[in-house]
Order: C-alpha cells, then structure tokens, then sequence
C-alpha cells in the first residue's frame, strides 16, 4: 500500500510520542508529544561557614565545633571525626551540625590533634572541614584512655591504664562505665597527682574502680602527691566507685595515697557541696576519703579498710581537716592500726593544721569502726587548745577492737576537749577496755583543763501514757563548757511534782526489773541511761542530783 507524505508525517509523530511518553491526540488526530529535558548534574554540597578553633588546648576541655552547608537540592549527612581525643555529635540537620570535642588526658609527640566534619549528600557527593587544634598539654608515651562523648557525660569505653590524670570536663559525669582505670608511672619518671580529678567547678564521678599497679616509691607532696579521685575547688559527687590499691608498695611510708580526696584552700571560694557516697576504698597508703579546708560534705554508707596492723605507716581511714563541715554517716572503717609508739592510726580523725580554720558542726553518727588504733579522733589543738568550741556530735556509733597492736589505744579521744557531744556510743573488746593496759586502753577520753561542774539531760523531754515506759533518757556529768567529765560522786534519781508519787525508774527500756534510784558516772563516757514510767497522770519534773555538780532537771508529761 502506497502512503501520502501526510501519512507518513503522522506515522512518524506517533512513534516518536509514543516513544517519549505522550498522550491525546491534536485536532488533526496526531499524537500529542511532551518533552522532559535531562536532570543536570549534581552539585556537591559546599559548607559555607565553620566556627574557629581555640589557639590551643590542653587536657580535658570541652570544644563545641559546627559547620553550616548548603546543597542545590537534598538532604545532608554529617560525619565527625578525629585524630585524637573523643569527638560526639550533638547537633545535624540540612542547614549545619555541631559536635562536642574533648581533648585527651595526654597526646603521644607524633600525633597532632584536628577534628574532621565530612558533609554528604542524597547523591554521594561530599565536601568536608578540618579544625587544626594546638596541643598545650602533657606528651605520653601510651594510648590514651577511651571514651563516649555526649552533652554533661563522659564514659569510659573500656578498662584502661594511664601514666598522667583523666580530667573531668567543667559541669560533667564521669562515668566509669564499671571499667577500672590503672595508674603507671611514665617511662623514666613517677606519677604524679591525681587519678581522676575535676577540669573546673562542678564534676560528678561514679561507678569506676580506680587502681595503681608498680609505682616506684619516690615520695611527692603538695598537689604532686598522689590521689585516687579528687575534686578540688569543686562541687559535685563521688559514689559507686571503689579504690583499691592505691599505693607505692606495700612498706612505702610516704605521706600520700588519698583514696578519695575533697579539698578547697580558697576560703575566698565555696563553699563547695560533695557527696561521697557508697564508696570501697582499700589498700590506699595514707588516707581512705579525705575533705579538707572550705567545703561542706556528706560522707556515708562508704566502706574503708586500712589492711590491719602495719610498722611503716600510721593510716587514717576517713579524714577531717582545717575548717571542712562535714556529715559522717553509716561507713564502715576498719584496720587502721600502727604498731609503733611514735604515732597511732585512726578511724575518724578530725584535726587542723597551725593557722587554719576550727572543723565546727561536725556529725559523727551510726558509723561501724572495728580494730583502729583510735576508733574517733578529735584532734584540733595545732599546738593550744583551740579558742572556739567545735561543737562536735558524736553519737550512737558502734566501736570495737578486739586485741592491743599500739601503746596508746581508745574507741574516742578528744583531745584539748572543744566542746563536743560525745553520747550513746557503743564500745567493745579488750583493745579499748581501761582494764586490759591501764593507761594504755580506754574506751572514752576527754583531755579538758576543767573539772566536772553540772549535770546535764543529752536527750529531749517526753510526753507518755500513764503506764506507759518512757523512752531512753541520757544524763552526762560535764565541765562548765559541756566536755563530759567522769564523776565518781553518787548521783540519785528523784521525781517531783503531781505525777511523782507513781513514778519509777529503771534500767531496762520496758520498764521492767527492780526500780532505779542512783545512776554512775564514773565511767569514760560519764553518761548514765534509764527509763520511766508513772502510774498516774500529770506533770513530773525528774531530777538527777548529787555531790557539788549542778543539778539537771526536765520536765515531763504524763497523760
């Protein structure tokens, strides 16, 4: 069949429209043809402003870096990375990112740290960023630890070991991660300083063991000495964590190895906040958890062992010192014992250096102190009595020592007496009775320049049910600034008022067994406890009386 040019125009048209996607037909009745001209190539992302680098840095600071990118069409992606330190991505979205740096403790001398942003687009195609960072911290000779990185928490990724101190950023947790970081001294030198520490006002430390393995015994002082954890300067906590070994052999008597240390000498600053809670300490060389100068700290439920009786080094478990305030409560301390007569060790010791600031408003309560040397120490008088009263309490705490391992041994001293309340604490075994060395043993001394001159009520008035028992009262015979004072006068118990005729007193805290009519204060703690009850209703004043000391009179309610 032979065709028209016509024919064959429209012949063509359509193949052509069928061949490029159109559809419908014009008037004539040709196929309609569309035409999609090709995508252009795609365009890399180009970023168009970074923020600048700091001049230089040293260990343990915190960088925030970020870039701004644009693409012709897409979505971006961003990746950070770096050469040294720890680098987490804080921010990402199509406009820019930013990301969070943290210089390591030390950098080893053939590395130069930088931090790389590498932007991508939906097509593959990148552009990327490199912030040069000066180094102005210390070389090591070993890897640095390694970490996990995001807003206010820095973990540990593994165990690790360390010849230089891990920083705590400013207002960061340092998260142990229950991974166990170990000191080493350097190639050719010692280690020095702290294990962990904070970078600046406000660092947070748990769940983390902390260890030292071969340090050579070559004695540091000042901020060189060595310590586990410390906050200096510093608010914040330290729990969960355990210190363990933290020494410089096993007959080394230098005068550090602080297992937890808590510390401000800037009393123009603070003061500072700490609690140190649920912690293990062990094996350290001179001090479990110290806290010292302008500082305000909690201390509890933190188990201290000082490794038993030992000739080359007096070890004291927890530590008060030079103005702290500080909350001492439910730890457990045992094993601080020195076998010489030049020094004793000590559970709790509470002192001050020459010129520095009264330790005032200490709680000393509900602590468990086994075979120390001195199980409570107040220790305050830097060569003279102290001017202020400290005002101490010290109280229903559990002490005892079973055997003799120094020439001087007692459950609590106090010596240079400051003032403080020292009552209701439980004291047992032959190391800390009078009877086992005389003048070597004693359960409770007080060394005060005044003899005892009144009576006085340690607990609070009751109002009880007739027939009911009281609770425990506590009378203690004391010097005219409140230091107990045993008194070996007869002291009687006496009831006056309405209420009086059907009162009794007793020993037991039900009341039961024959009634009490005197109480002794002979003992070490000069303290006497008993309970009450009345068969009748109404007010009664009970009294203790006796010798030349002033009576001590309390009112109660009988309803």
């Amino acid at each position: 069949m032979r065709m028209s040019r016509v024919d064959v125009r429209h012949l063509s048209l359509l193949v052509v429209g069928l061949a490029l996607g159109g559809t419908g037909c014009d008037e004539h009745g040709a196929p309609l043809v569309t035409y999609e001209p090709p995508a252009p190539p795609a365009v890399p992302p180009s970023i168009e402003g970074a923020s600048a680098a700091p001049a230089s840095v040293g260990p343990g600071e915190v960088l925030s870096l970020g870039v701004t990118a644009t693409v012709s069409r897409g979505t971006l992606s961003y990746a950070w990375t770096t050469t040294a330190g720890t680098v987490g991505a804080r921010v990402g979205g199509s406009g820019g990112s930013e990301a969070l740096w943290m210089s390591p403790s030390c950098l080893p001398a053939d590395v130069t740290p930088s931090v790389t942003v590498t932007v991508t687009s939906d097509a593959g195609l990148s552009d990327s960023h490199t912030f040069p960072i000066s180094w102005a911290g210390p070389a090591c000779t070993r890897a640095p630890c390694s970490f996990s990185l995001e807003e206010g928490r820095l973990a540990l990724a593994a165990d690790c070991t360390t010849d230089s101190t891990l920083f705590v950023p400013d207002g960061y947790s340092f998260d142990g991660a229950d991974h166990t970081v170990t000191a080493v001294d350097p190639p050719g030198g010692a280690f020095t300083g702290a294990v962990i520490r904070n970078r600046g006002g406000m660092a947070r430390v748990h769940d983390v063991s902390v260890t030292a393995s071969g340090l050579k015994d070559d004695c540091q002082t000042g901020a060189a000495g060595l310590r586990g954890i410390l906050l200096e300067g510093a608010s914040g906590e330290v729990v969960d964590s355990v210190v363990n070994g933290l020494n410089k052999g096993a007959t080394s008597g230098c005068q550090e190895g602080f297992g937890i240390e808590v510390r401000n000498d800037d009393a123009s600053r603070g003061p500072f906040r700490v609690d140190v809670l649920r912690n293990s300490v062990s094996a350290f060389q001179k001090v479990g958890i110290l806290a010292t100068g302008a500082v305000e700290v909690t201390l509890a439920e933190n188990t201290v062992e000082g490794g038993g009786p030992v000739d080359h080094i007096a070890r004291n478990g927890i530590q008060v010192t030079n103005g702290a305030r500080a909350r001492v409560t439910g730890n457990r301390v045992s094993g601080n014992a020195y076998t010489r007569a030049d020094a004793t060790s000590t559970g709790i010791l509470v002192r001050r250096d020459t010129g520095a600031p009264l330790v005032t408003g200490l709680v000393v309560e509900g602590n468990t102190l086994t075979d120390n040397d001195i199980g409570i120490y107040l220790f305050q008088d830097a060569g003279d009595p102290p001017d202020a009263s400290a005002r101490a309490r010290i109280s229903n705490n559990v002490l005892q020592h079973g055997a003799v391992s120094n020439p001087y041994q007692a459950a609590i001293v106090d010596y240079y007496a400051t003032g403080s309340l020292i009552t209701s604490n439980d004291i047992s075994g032959e190391g800390y009775d009078p009877a086992t060395v005389p003048d070597g043993t004693f359960d409770v001394a007080v060394y005060t320049f005044h003899a005892a001159s009144k009576l006085a009520f340690l607990t609070s008035a009751y109002d009880i049910a007739a027939g009911a028992c009281s609770g425990r009262v506590t009378v203690q015979s004391q010097d005219k600034d409140g230091n107990l004072v045993p008194s070996e006068e007869a002291f009687s118990l006496k009831a006056l008022g309405p209420a009086a005729p059907g009162v009794t007193f007793h020993a037991e805290p039900d009341c039961s067994g024959a009634p009490l009519t005197t109480v002794d204060l002979s003992k070490g703690h000069a303290e006497a406890a008993f309970y009450f009850k009345s068969s009748q209703p109404g007010a009664v004043t009970v009294e203790v009386s006796g010798g030349t000391l002033t009576t001590a009179s309390q009112v109660q309610a009988i309803q």
